[in-house]
């Protein structure tokens, strides 16, 4: 016996992907008011001399970051030295985001401590300049508060100055953050959220058709090439085999897998390009993803996994275990009679809010919408351009070092840099894509506005875009609009799912959504799912209710189908006014013909009189068991059980009273709620042991007797 050995290098497995290395350490900087941050993936350079010289214009004039400034404010060359060590050590391993979060808070204080100083007390005398954190004090609390700081900046600036008082041997500030508002979130019914992925799965079949349709392009072109027996193609075939052909010959001319816009023009115009029928949008689609086939899949994706859009945009195309085969034994699902082998994929990424915490995913890999299988096919599609932001990059960094050696302007280096981390951003992101310029771009969770859609100003998400044609085809159809909704309610959507799919099991919520305790499931669900469906609940009862006072009469029946279920159908209201139209037996049973009982119910029955005997649960096909029903069966079953004990055996098998029993049983364990079925059968035992209740054929008994069966 011997030990096989064991494959540990997975490198090779992965699309023959080789890593492209670590990203250069940030350049370095003298002045301690400009100093770069050391996160692995995403440095920011973090610039606080504007908070020592002040600004008085906005940075942004021109660009669409102008309407975003929040005004002029002085500097304060001394603050903003005493706070920039707490600064830089707080910032230290963030990425841009939360760095720039620094800046804002800031930024937001400066502006806050200016017009504090304009602020005239009681005695008509003017605070004095706040030069250093020795001058904070209660007071500016007080202030913040009354206008309204936002609470995030309020916690950070009181971080920071409390960081610089501990270094300056000074007390902290006891100051109290404002209270955050209590979360909320509103969810979009059921049969609407199917609707929505109903409709994004279209979508991306759409795009894997396409994908489908341009590879067999290519292949006809192979065959062309090589002399082949090629495949018939229709009118758009040979136009898009056109574009495909000049595409083709410029990448071999240029070796290059993209092209760029004037190497595709090969010495030509763009008119005399277009009237040979060419066009290199479509040049580009047929071989690389589009911006909306990006969008589609990643949204897909995002439906269908339960993660966070940060967390989905955060894969690492480098991994070589991003996709994986699930790690459990396949020899059990291997199937006879040819039946294909349910396989499972495995997809995994660090959710960037959780500390880098792993998250897992799997799905079925015959299910070609589940996020492994799209990842996993998304990353074949796009490997080309990756390698060439692979060369780019490795270009970008040669430079950046040139530049370093060489003491370049610092301002050059900074840009060089900020070029190299973008393209490494581009080389670890699986969500590639050649936009309509010829460039590559990628998928990332802070940008959304990409599409200017119909009737709005602003650019626009895709998912605001696939809301408005979903909602113009509902109207199409007489149905009513969905309201608006953002990429973290796919998370909602697929923890509500869960949630019923696992009868309300919250370990399977817990494991859906990755959290790491379950208190903060509990929570989640409080906020996301109880709250909405109380507040639901509560106002459907109130809308029916009042709905029925106005008629003048209130049916419970119907109030609790309108509020469990929805609206009455012509059916359900015919059905019931039958029921309501049937004599009842004597427990409580509906008959739909009291005056011709069956044999076997009734031997002894007289033609046309009615039915005498009441045994409705010795299988009688003329019994109509209603919610109504309980309490007599309850008393029924009950009479039996003490008839059991006081007929003979031979009376009691002889005239059918075990069938009866057994069916009895049967009813109130399935057909009546578990919780009111023990009280009902209590109340008339007690009943009937204290004589109130006289049992017809037996007369007045006493206390129920038990007898121990040997």
């Amino acid at each position: 016996m011997s030990i096989g050995k064991k494959n540990k290098n997975h490198l090779r497995e992965h699309g023959g992907l080789t890593l492209a290395g670590q990203l250069p350490a940030p350049p370095k900087s003298d002045d301690p008011l400009y100093f770069w941050t050391n996160h692995p993936s995403d440095n920011y350079a973090v610039d606080l001399r504007s908070f020592a010289d002040g600004q008085h214009e906005s940075p942004h004039p021109i660009s669409k970051n102008s309407g975003k400034w929040g005004g002029a404010y002085t500097g304060r060359p001394s603050l903003i030295d005493e706070l920039a060590p707490a600064v830089q050590a707080r910032v230290s391993l963030l990425n841009k985001k939360s760095a720039k979060h620094y800046e804002g808070t800031l930024r937001a204080w400066w502006r806050l401590f200016d017009a504090f100083e304009t602020t005239h007390f009681a005695s008509g005398k003017c605070p004095s300049k706040i030069v250093s954190v020795k001058d904070l004090n209660e007071l500016h609390e007080v202030f913040a508060n009354q206008r309204g700081i936002v609470i995030g900046y309020f916690v950070t600036f009181r971080n920071l100055i409390n960081d610089t008082r501990r270094l300056m041997k000074l007390p902290a500030l006891l100051w109290q953050a404002p209270k955050s508002a209590v979360p909320f979130r509103e969810l979009i019914p059921d049969d609407q959220a199917r609707q929505i992925k109903i409709a994004l799965k279209q979508e991306w079949e759409r795009v894997r058709k396409t994908w489908a349709r341009n590879d067999a392009i290519r292949e006809v072109a192979n065959r062309r090439a090589s002399n082949q027996q090629p495949f018939a193609l229709d009118e758009e075939g040979e136009w898009l085999l056109k574009n495909w052909q000049h595409f083709q010959r410029i990448q071999q001319k240029t070796g290059r897998s993209l092209p760029t816009g004037e190497q595709i023009l090969d010495g030509f115009d763009a008119p005399r390009l277009s009237r040979d029928g060419l066009e290199r949008r479509v040049m580009r689609s047929i071989c690389f993803p589009t911006l909306e086939e990006a969008e589609i899949a990643l949204h897909m994706a995002l439906m269908n996994s339960g993660w966070n859009l940060g967390t989905l945009t955060n894969l690492d195309a480098e991994s070589p275990f991003l996709v994986a085969p699930h790690p459990k034994n396949q020899a059990q699902f291997v199937l006879s009679s040819g039946v294909e082998e349910e396989t499972e994929a495995t997809l995994q990424a660090s959710k960037p809010r959780a500390k880098g915490k792993m998250q897992f995913c799997t799905g079925l890999v015959k299910h070609t919408s589940s996020p492994p299988f799209i990842v996993a096919a998304f990353l074949k599609r796009v490997a080309p351009l990756r390698e060439q932001l692979k060369q780019q990059y490795t270009e970008a960094v040669k430079v950046l070092a040139q530049m370093q050696s060489s003491h370049a302007d610092a301002k050059i280096v900074d840009a060089q840099y900020l070029k190299a981390q973008r393209l490494r951003e581009g080389l670890r992101n699986v969500w590639l894509y050649v936009s309509s310029k010829g460039d590559v771009g990628w998928l990332n969770w802070s940008q959304q506005g990409r599409y200017k859609t119909h009737g709005q100003v602003k650019m626009g998400s895709y998912l605001c875009r696939f809301m408005v044609r979903l909602n113009e085809k509902r109207a199409d159809h007489g149905l009513s609009p969905i309201p608006n909704i953002t990429p973290s309610d796919f998370r909602d959507i697929y923890a509500r799912w869960v949630y019923k799919q696992s009868g309300g099991n919250i370990l399977s919520v817990m494991l859906a959504l990755g959290h790491s305790r379950i208190g903060s499931t509990i929570g989640y669900l409080e906020n996301t799912l109880f709250a909405a469906e109380n507040d639901a609940h509560a106002l459907r009862f109130m809308a029916h209710l009042i709905g029925q006072l106005e008629q003048g009469r209130i049916d419970l029946t119907i109030l609790a189908q309108l509020v469990r279920d929805g609206e009455l159908t012509p059916e359900m209201e015919t059905r019931l006014t039958s029921y309501r139209q049937l004599m009842k037996s004597r427990i409580g049973t509906g008959c739909t013909d009291p005056r011709r009982p069956p044999e076997s119910v009734a031997p002894n029955h007289v033609a046309g009189r009615l039915c005498g005997t009441h045994r409705c649960l010795k299988d009688c096909p003329n019994a109509k068991f209603l919610p109504e029903s309980l309490d007599g069966i309850a008393m029924r079953v009950e009479e039996l059980m003490t008839m059991l004990e006081r007929l003979p055996r031979e009376t009691w098998l002889r005239s059918g009273f075990d069938n009866e029993l057994e069916a009895g049983e049967f009813l109130l364990d399935t057909l009546y709620p578990v919780e009111d079925v023990p009280s009902a059968r209590v109340k008339w035992r007690k009943r009937i042991e204290s004589g109130e209740h006289i049992i017809p054929g037996l007369g007045h008994i006493g206390p129920r007797e038990f007898v121990e069966v040997a």
